[in-house]
């Protein structure tokens, strides 16, 4: 029987949103929400969070998940890469040397739009691939793009400027909500670029990747939404 284990990465530092990982929001803070939906859901053996504060320790565990150690400061600053924490938890927990097959669901903290019926949809999926991911559509083809340069703006690339956008090829973009990925393809290979195998396409209304004030009033007003 394979075990489903939950990844929750919180670490203290925020700049735009200041301590964002557990901002109060609509009455409970982000952690929290990400925390009950992963209980509620049913499917996780365990539910880690990495984190390098223990204010945020204390209370993931007042939540119900478990903090088995704190992250170092190198692994928690501006500079600090995803692969690097994913790592870190895999050497701490010793995953590396274990033969079961693992299936990791890493949950970012302030995911409040994954829901029950994604991770079961994640789970189903990821028994025959090695690695799933939730992506979205860019509302507008990227080739049409400007860019910034010396108080202009200028296209970044002239002939893709006179096509119809709807010859132009869509393009994708991951939308920092849920990645999934089974542990010993992440011990093989370690990086998510090489293993896009399968995807959920998220519309519009389905996600709010949060990094701004603004995203955090996008995030308000669709959640209210959803709710009612």
């Amino acid at each position: 029987m394979t075990n489903n284990i939950c990844l929750i990465p919180a670490r203290a530092g925020s700049k735009r949103i200041k301590n964002k990982n557990i901002k109060t929001f609509l009455g409970k803070t982000f952690l929290r929400r990400v925390i009950e939906t992963a209980k509620k859901s049913k499917i996780f053996d365990k539910i880690y969070v990495s984190t390098d504060s223990i204010i945020i320790k204390n209370l993931a565990e007042k939540y119900g998940a478990e903090v088995p150690y704190l992250r170092s400061q190198k692994l928690s600053n501006d500079h600090a890469i995803l692969k690097s924490v994913i790592d870190d938890f895999f050497k701490k927990m010793m995953l590396m040397k274990k033969k079961e097959n693992l299936n990791i669901f890493m949950i970012y903290p302030t995911s409040i739009f994954v829901n029950k019926k994604l991770i079961e949809k994640c789970k189903k999926i990821l028994k025959n691939t090695e690695y799933v991911t939730t992506v979205k559509k860019f509302p507008h083809p990227i080739q049409r793009a400007l860019k910034y340069h010396k108080n202009k703006l200028k296209p970044i690339n002239l002939k893709h400027k006179l096509m119809r956008t709807q010859d132009l090829e869509e393009h994708y973009y991951n939308t920092g909500q849920i990645d999934c990925f089974k542990s010993k393809a992440w011990i093989k290979k370690k990086m998510f670029h090489k293993m896009f195998s399968k995807f959920i396409i998220l519309n519009e209304f389905e996600s709010v990747d949060i990094d701004t004030p603004n995203d955090l009033k996008m995030a308000y007003k669709l959640f209210k939404i959803k709710k009612n």
